[in-house]
């Protein structure tokens, strides 16, 4: 059987204002764009690396709120396609953790 890993942490600062929903259910959900910037090392040599990931809190009420445009974040969770409206996918970090950096 092939193992099934599906983990990813990030860094980086909020680059839009969160936008927050609640379900119908009753879960809220937060959901903002983080941006990364770093050097890696790949075959010797120093690159950039640089993303825009989306991602979605869910059910995380209290921790979510003090995420704002410009927060220093890590987060880690699971990846996964979303369509989009205009029916292109698009990968989205799931968050199950979050912490804030300091500023």
């Amino acid at each position: 059987m092939i193992p099934t890993n599906n983990r990813l942490v990030l860094s980086g600062v909020v680059s839009k204002t969160p936008i927050r929903k609640v379900s119908p259910s009753g879960i809220s959900h937060c959901q903002f764009y983080l941006e990364h910037i770093s050097e890696q090392i790949e075959a010797e040599l120093t690159r950039q690396a640089w993303c825009i990931m989306p991602v979605i809190v869910s059910g995380q009420k209290e921790l979510s709120y003090s995420i704002k445009k410009g927060s220093k974040v890590l987060v880690s969770g699971f990846i996964s396609t979303h369509t989009r409206r205009n029916q292109t996918s698009q990968l989205v970090l799931h968050a199950d953790q979050i912490k804030l950096l300091g500023e």
